[in-house]
């Protein structure tokens, strides 16, 4: 997930319920993720995650069943590869879940590693991935109603980007949003829910689902954590659909040599398009990957995870939010975004400095303005002030053009008489300088998000933004270069536009 400091204070609230709201992870189709902080007494504070339903989305009754219904049901699982849901809540009109702070990466992460020379301990890992991930979901599948009858659950949106490593090798199944109960309000006709690179053939064709689909996903999962190559994605939905319901399916051990031919007959069985004659349960995918290979204990999956740099690199950018929140807390001035493209702590509006007072001659009073033969002369005084305060700029704002705006002056006449030439003696206030202006203001920035399977470093105009997603990245408004770079080493250029104070449409990189 990407990490980003609000671009628009205004566009996000800065509570919600008992939380303060210090910085966006990610957006997706449904809902925003935030960092939050959660203060107590004595000093107490803790960060959580808040998942925030979109605004745009409050005044459909819908989606704000399938945001609540996400709570209430992720309230009755109670199992340590789950993601807990520590409070559902309502502010007015927003809807929001409370969340644990997750220090770790999301499986995808994983599967962009390049092969190890180490595959079999490679391996170890992907498979104890997987099993844990099995785990957390026949927990989830044999959830009963009040009445003891089984619920029926099914996740429907298994993939890498929802299951979640920690630092301390433990697997997290995230995000029941579009997960279905038995009983619960049909699809809408015409629409599917979920990934389709990671869904069922079933799922595809909007035929009745079971647990079995989400075998189908975990075994996506786990040829793609074995192999590190993607399955069924293609260039577009179409061909991936296609992909899915009738392409062969190549063996793991085909693509690489170094699967163990017991552990591409467990993926095979995993994918088989009918699901009658796949595993009939997460729990027996499980058995069958513990019978077949040796599955890596939470001590390795620990250490996979925080010997590179992706955990080293989601931790920079979450600690630069909270950093980006604390600079906000101590600059209420800070009230336009940082037009660099960085993550600098956003700069107080530019203002003209003061320019010196320059007196040609002291009043006692001021009296109404007295035009004379002097023209000449107030103009050489006007140019003398601006100069003095173009030499007063900042640099960075001299060397951008910039012109001197809201100054005004007052020519006030002395007692003295206008002599035979006819010139009073003036007073220039230059602080109160009225000049007109030429050259436009600088535009307003605008903003940028972008994603890529698999992740990959964006650079824009030669400058490093991070390791995608991101998300609402602030710019100068125009176009720009962008670059982004696997760490293969391939690459893709390309051209952007940034609307000023507007978002761009969103990029999706695939490879």
């Amino acid at each position: 997930m990407a990490v980003s400091s609000y671009p628009n204070r205004d566009a996000v609230p800065k509570r919600l319920g008992r939380y303060e709201l210090i910085g966006q992870l990610a957006t997706g189709g449904m809902a925003e993720i935030h960092l939050a902080r959660l203060a107590g007494e004595g000093g107490f504070e803790k960060i959580v995650v808040v998942k925030r339903l979109l605004p745009e989305l409050v005044a459909s009754p819908a989606y704000v069943a399938m945001f609540l219904d996400e709570g209430k049901l992720v309230a009755r699982l109670d199992h340590p590869n789950i993601c807990e849901v520590h409070e559902l809540g309502r502010d007015g009109a927003e809807y929001y879940l409370a969340m644990p702070y997750l220090d770790g990466i999301a499986v995808h992460e994983l599967i962009a590693r390049p092969r190890d020379p180490d595959r079999m301990a490679q391996l170890r890992v992907a498979t104890g991935v997987v099993v844990q991930a099995c785990a957390g979901l026949h927990h989830a599948h044999e959830l009963r109603d009040a009445d003891g009858a089984p619920a029926g659950l099914v996740h429907r949106d298994i993939s890498p980007s929802n299951l979640f490593v920690t630092s301390a090798g433990i697997v997290k199944v995230l995000d029941f949003g579009i997960a279905k109960v038995r009983g619960a309000t049909e699809t809408e006709v015409g629409t599917i829910k979920g990934k389709q690179q990671y869904m069922a053939p079933e799922q595809l064709l909007g035929e009745a689902l079971d647990r079995r689909c989400d075998v189908f996903a975990l075994g996506i999962v786990l040829y793609e954590l074995a192999t590190h190559q993607r399955l069924f994605k293609r260039a577009s939905d179409y061909l991936t659909a296609r992909a899915v319901l009738e392409e062969p399916i190549p063996r793991a051990d085909a693509v690489d040599p170094a699967v163990p031919a017991a552990l591409a007959d467990v993926i095979e069985k995993a994918l088989a398009r009918d699901r009658a004659q796949r595993y009939a349960t997460a729990a027996d995918l499980a058995t069958a990957i513990e019978a077949a290979v040796a599955v890596g204990k939470p001590s390795e999956i620990a250490a996979a995870v925080t010997s590179t740099d992706e955990l080293s690199a989601m931790r920079t950018r979450q600690a630069r939010v909270i950093g980006d929140a604390k600079a906000r807390d101590s600059s209420p001035a800070l009230d336009i975004p940082s037009v660099t493209g960085l993550d600098a702590a956003p700069t107080a509006a530019y203002r003209s400095p003061p320019a010196p007072r320059t007196v040609v001659d002291a009043a006692p009073r001021r009296r109404p303005i007295l035009l004379g033969a002097s023209a000449l002369v107030i103009v050489a005084a006007i140019a003398v002030v601006v100069a003095a305060t173009r030499k007063d700029q900042p640099a960075a704002v001299r060397d951008a053009g910039v012109p001197v705006v809201d100054v005004a002056v007052a020519m006030t006449p002395t007692d003295a008489p206008i002599d035979a030439a006819g010139d009073a003696a003036l007073e220039i206030d230059a602080a109160e300088i009225e000049m007109p202006v030429d050259v436009a203001r600088p535009a307003k920035p605008g903003l940028f998000s972008i994603d890529s399977t698999p992740w990959a470093t964006i650079y824009v105009d030669g400058t490093s933004l991070g390791i995608t997603p991101i998300v609402k990245r602030s710019l100068p408004a125009g176009r720009h270069k962008l670059r982004a770079v696997l760490k293969d080493g391939r690459s893709k250029e390309l051209t952007i536009d940034i609307p000023a104070g507007r978002l761009a449409k969103p990029i999706q990189l695939t490879w």
